[in-house]
């Protein structure tokens, strides 16, 4: 394997992170891979520093951190609409609260699964979501999502989590997460256009735009989700009451959510959404900011170990 460039949060996994990493170099350097590590010491950091990494001619970038990161990197891959390095591939050593991405890949977050992703050398090709959005000045920003992106209760949860310690398990943190929120959230009226054909507008809690199947710390939220098979799951959740949503609370962890007569599941690739910026955006697990959105999916985009 080539020279991998590691990008590592320190301050991941409740500060752990930067504890426990001379003891993943040392098994990394044994089992003799050759690497530099960079830290992270802001916002927005990892992608400024994949970016330069793929410049320098780095093809294997590993992302060292929650799901936060990870898209952080992952935005670092692209420039101007496009691959920086066309044989590039991510590997992700998930240190984080959610741990979302890894759930879909069938990649536990220790330091034994990553040697094994390493050893391996499988590559697969990753559909990936990108997101247009309007900032609070008016300007237009985008992102890049390799899981989930919603708009609705749980990008208010997620948002809650990530201002709150998260020293709690990801379940933990996730599910009080998830019910303080439920006690203040209003449903908003969305209007969304699937494909420029199918239109709704209609009060909704939230929608919910899937590549993989996990979110908010193990909800299998949306269980048909398939990361390379060229569509978003969009899950549209309707008017639910306070009540509906914690008598179906504990489903969404067993994918069990999917009969209820309020959601609607669609397939597309792409998606608009607007609320004239009453709904928070999330994609995995970070908040960039709110609607109007316009969702798209690039097929089979960027290469990952696994």
């Amino acid at each position: 394997m080539d020279k991998i460039y590691i990008i590592v949060n320190p301050v991941s996994a409740s500060k752990t992170t930067i504890k426990e990493w001379p003891g993943y170099e040392r098994a990394l350097s044994e089992a003799g891979y050759i690497f530099e590590t960079g830290l992270t010491e802001y916002p927005g950091h990892a992608a400024e520093m994949a970016k330069k990494a793929l410049k320098l001619g780095y093809k294997t970038i590993m992302s060292v951190g929650g799901d936060g990161t990870m898209n952080e990197v992952v935005n670092g891959f692209f420039e101007d609409g496009r691959l920086i390095n066309e044989n590039s591939r991510l590997v992700v050593f998930s240190r984080g609260t959610g741990s979302d991405l890894i759930r879909t890949l069938g990649i536990d977050k220790n330091i034994e699964s990553l040697l094994e992703v390493l050893a391996r050398d499988q590559e697969k090709q990753l559909d990936v979501g990108h997101l247009s959005f309007f900032c609070a000045d008016g300007s237009m920003s985008e992102r890049y999502f390799l899981n989930v992106a919603d708009i609705g209760i749980g990008a208010e949860t997620a948002n809650r989590v990530n201002k709150h310690s998260k020293r709690l398990s990801g379940f933990i943190s996730f599910m009080l997460g998830t019910l303080s929120t439920v006690l203040m959230y209003k449903n908003i009226n969305f209007e969304v256009l699937i494909d420029d054909s199918m239109k709704l507008n209609e009060i909704m809690n939230s929608v919910i735009i899937a590549n993989g199947k996990y979110f908010g710390g193990g909800m299998m939220v949306a269980p048909d989700a398939v990361m390379d098979d060229g569509f978003f799951d969009i899950i549209i959740l309707g008017n639910l009451s306070k009540l509906d949503i914690i008598k179906s609370f504990p489903l969404i962890y067993k994918g069990k959510h999917m009969k209820h007569p309020k959601l609607t599941h669609y397939k597309g690739r792409k998606i608009e959404v607007k609320s004239g910026g009453k709904g928070l955006i999330e994609v995995d697990g970070e908040i960039p900011g709110r609607d109007d959105a316009v969702f798209e999916l690039k097929p089979k985009a960027l290469k990952i170990l696994i």
